[in-house]
């Protein structure tokens, strides 16, 4: 059941990124002043644009917050996905989802996948103009290959409290007692 759930989710996630809803969702923004690129997302990737006030020094600056705002518009896309398309789960299936949305390394492969597509120091207003993007297909390969170790980590996961149970031991997370070994155990 948990495979399905898994190939579900990378489906799911390839089809909401290449949809029409980041279009309807992200559209295109036009600001006074702000360079054309801005607010615009190429089909191929997921792009924020961000901006400070200042000059050059504040570029690297700008960089940053461009990167952790990538960031929060990813764990956004994977929790929304999750929401809309998986409801009423068993606690299992729900704690596999769950493990895919608490990704630690999401935030590492992001900043080590972020392209900073455009950049612009706008000298008479004095601002910093930054467009960071992902590419779709390097994040969807990220997420089925994660799937796929989670899936495998659940396998064995399961295998074990398996064998636990033929054991008569208790599994440890479940707080169950097993006692029909026990009682073999006890006869002899």
């Amino acid at each position: 059941m948990l495979t399905i759930i898994a190939t579900a989710m990378v489906k799911t996630l390839t089809s909401y990124l290449f949809g029409s809803y980041l279009k309807a969702h992200y559209g295109s923004v036009e600001i006074d002043g702000a360079p054309s690129w801005y607010g615009q997302e190429p089909q191929e990737a997921i792009c924020v644009s961000t901006y400070k006030v200042g000059d050059i020094r504040m570029l690297e600056s700008t960089k940053t917050s461009a990167k952790i705002k990538l960031n929060k518009r990813v764990n956004h896309i994977i929790d929304i996905v999750i929401y809309q398309n998986f409801q009423n789960l068993q606690p299992d299936e729900e704690a596999f989802l769950n493990s895919i949305k608490k990704d630690r390394k999401l935030s590492l492969f992001v900043d080590a996948n972020t392209r900073f597509q455009n950049i612009k120091v706008d000298k008479d207003m004095k601002m910093v103009f930054v467009r960071s993007c992902l590419d779709k297909e390097a994040f969807i390969n990220y997420e089925k290959k994660r799937v796929k170790e989670l899936s495998k980590e659940l396998t064995y996961y399961k295998s074990d409290k398996a064998f636990d149970e033929l054991e008569g031991n208790s599994h440890k997370k479940s707080g169950r007692i097993d006692k029909a070994f026990g009682e073999l155990d006890e006869d002899f």
